[in-house]
């Protein structure tokens, strides 16, 4: 299928979508957070519940594309990465969290980039990954949220995002070496 044909499966318009929300959210994160907080965590759930939904849709449909395979995550490392840039310019996120954060996917981004234009392979993301980004989601939210009452699960939830972003980056760099040594199609 031809590259602007897949970008308008429904299943990546609404990883678009999500990566053009990214905008307001942080928009509003830095200009409003007092005053739009509930529209914040809004507009947050549903970019959470986009990225089920692409990804469903994808999969039920048949429409699981090249396009599909680049802009998902795309917009998920855009969306956390720019999310957390604004809550640690607000005062709401530790620096320290925002660069794991940050260079891991600056890495995996940087590490894909190579895989594709050299090698032709794009390695999936995997599950410890995933649960990483969940993670990451739910200090996000919780963040947002901004109570007293999550304050220690927070800080647990940091603890438990830097070792699934450890171990899940460690399995990621195995299959990218296995990929540059021809082991991974």
């Amino acid at each position: 299928m031809h590259l602007n044909k897949e970008f308008f499966l429904v299943p990546n318009l609404i990883s678009f979508a999500r990566l053009l929300l990214t905008f307001p959210v942080c928009y509003l994160i830095v200009n409003s957070y007092e005053s739009q907080n509930t529209l914040i965590i809004v507009l947050v759930l549903c970019m959470y519940f986009s990225d089920l939904l692409d990804g469903y849709l994808a999969r039920k449909n048949s429409q699981v594309s090249e396009f599909g395979k680049i802009i998902d995550p795309l917009a998920d490392k855009i969306a956390v990465v720019s999310i957390s840039l604004a809550l640690l310019y607000i005062g709401k996120l530790p620096l320290w969290f925002f660069l794991i954060i940050a260079l891991r996917d600056i890495l995996i981004l940087g590490f894909g980039i190579y895989l594709n234009s050299n090698k032709d392979v794009r390695l999936m993301s995997n599950y410890p990954g995933k649960a990483a980004v969940f993670s990451i989601g739910l200090v996000i939210l919780f963040t947002l949220i901004d109570s007293d009452n999550l304050t220690s699960l927070i800080y647990i939830l940091y603890f438990v995002s830097i070792a699934l972003i450890l171990y899940s980056s460690f399995l990621y760099f195995k299959r990218y070496l296995e990929a540059m040594h021809g082991k991974v199609r």
